[in-house]
């Protein structure tokens, strides 16, 4: 699962990266399709159009990631990394809060 921060880096350098062949694209489609444009326009254009892809890939893999944790919790016990038994193990919980179901270490 990312983390929501590594979500964000992922859509944005995604999107930089079609930032630069949107606005490229610009000057070849918008002549073909009978529009007559500035550099400047369509620059604005392209900046507009990238941070509605920016959010939109945003909030899609959050909406995914989320759907993701929902079924796997649903599924399966709850699990944490035990630093004695050094692998992922299924959790309890009493009052003190959560310890590992084999040795028995708090988290």
């Amino acid at each position: 699962m990312q983390s929501k921060k590594h979500s964000f880096i992922e859509a944005l350098s995604n999107t930089a990266i079609g930032f630069v062949i949107s606005y490229a694209s610009t000057f070849l489609i918008f002549p073909l399709v009978g529009l007559q444009s500035s550099s400047g326009k369509n620059l604005l254009i392209t900046i507009f159009f990238t941070v509605i892809s920016i959010l939109r890939g945003y909030f899609i893999r959050r909406y995914f990631n989320g759907k993701i944790v929902r079924l796997n919790t649903a599924k399966m016990p709850f699990k944490l990394h035990c630093f004695d038994c050094e692998i992922d193990m299924p959790v309890k919980r009493d009052e003190k809060g959560y310890y590992c179901s084999n040795c028995g270490l708090r988290h």
